[in-house]
């Protein structure tokens, strides 16, 4: 029940009908909402950019998942800067804030990347995308 209100919180969010200064629950839930879509925006590059690595799958695609990546973490972090924490939140405000710049910043470089063919450095950015990932997913645990 709980993920389905995540969801739908997502949805509000993205949608920008959420109150611009909401409460300590409904902003914490909005940051793990946003937190968990901007996790799975990274694993889907990392997991492509692997393939891409292995030669398992066509560059064109993967250029086209990381464009559609990148807009849509892009909008997801936005919709969450947008709103105004609680004073008691500021923390997580900013812990937040800063994965998200790192997770943009690592969909950008793999971006980058692949449009220009450098195969030798795939291997590290999925590592990149990997550690990013993991610390959207464990910020993400620290606020559900």
């Amino acid at each position: 029940m709980r993920r389905l209100a995540a969801v739908l919180g997502l949805l509000v969010l993205v949608s920008g009908c959420v109150v611009a200064s909401p409460d300590a629950d409904t902003f914490e839930d909005a940051a793990a909402t946003t937190l968990a879509a901007a996790g799975s925006e990274v694993a889907t590059v990392e997991t492509m950019v692997s393939l891409l690595q292995d030669d398992k799958i066509p560059r064109p695609t993967v250029v086209a998942q990381l464009r559609y990546s990148e807009k849509s973490l892009a909008k997801t972090a936005e919709g969450f800067s947008d709103l105004n924490q609680p004073q008691s939140l500021d923390g997580l405000a900013d812990d937040a804030g800063a994965v998200l710049d790192d997770a943009e910043a690592a969909l950008s470089d793999a971006r980058i990347a692949v449009h220009r063919n450098e195969k030798a450095d795939y291997a590290g950015l999925a590592e990149q995308l990997k550690n990013v990932g993991q610390r959207l997913t464990a910020l993400e645990e620290s606020v559900s």
